[in-house]
């Protein structure tokens, strides 16, 4: 999962996420292509199989209880930094921020549900969304419907990192999100 796609006479160079842009514009890279930046790499995303999307749709029950206040979003881009962007399958916040302004900090919670990703979402993934400040992180194991839940977030890591087993509920740390449970 962390192979980058190979660009010949490009092998040594790191993207940026305007590159990136620039190469979807001039039809380089198709608009509905799917990696992710990660330190200047391009990073495939695994295609989803029915595990993942039955997980998908019991996050998505979940999100429609969110109070109005909060918004959400599924796979969008979320844009870190010159060499970084994530796709996550759901970012939450505060529906006063607009969208064009979202900055990592802002989301209160981002949710990455995986399969064979599992070790890419909860490594590398995991610590970009906490250097950029994201405020909670969610991975989710579809197979096992683990919930790997990250809080704390700095440039060094999270402060807490705790496995939540299916069947188990959790209440995320923003006050007024309703309980999940597996």
């Amino acid at each position: 999962m962390n192979a980058t796609f190979p660009t010949p006479g490009l092998s040594d160079r790191r993207f940026t996420a305007a590159d990136i842009q620039a190469l979807v514009m001039k039809g380089v890279i198709r608009e509905d292509a799917k990696f992710e930046l990660v330190g200047g790499d391009i990073v495939p995303l695994s295609p989803k199989g029915p595990r993942h999307e039955g997980m998908r749709l019991t996050v998505t029950h979940w999100i429609r209880r969110l109070p109005l206040r909060i918004a959400s979003l599924a796979e969008t881009t979320l844009w870190l930094d010159e060499h970084n962007f994530l796709e996550p399958d759901y970012v939450l916040f505060d529906r006063s921020v607009a969208i064009a302004d979202l900055k990592a900090s802002d989301v209160l919670l981002a949710i990455e549900v995986g399969d064979h990703s599992w070790r890419y979402d909860t490594e590398a993934k995991a610590a970009l969304f906490a250097k950029h400040g994201v405020q909670e992180y969610w991975a989710i194991h579809a197979p096992t419907r683990l919930l790997r839940l990250h809080r704390g977030p700095s440039a060094h890591g999270w402060a807490e990192v705790k496995d939540i087993a299916a069947g188990d509920a959790v209440t995320p740390l923003h006050a007024g999100l309703p309980t999940f449970t597996l």
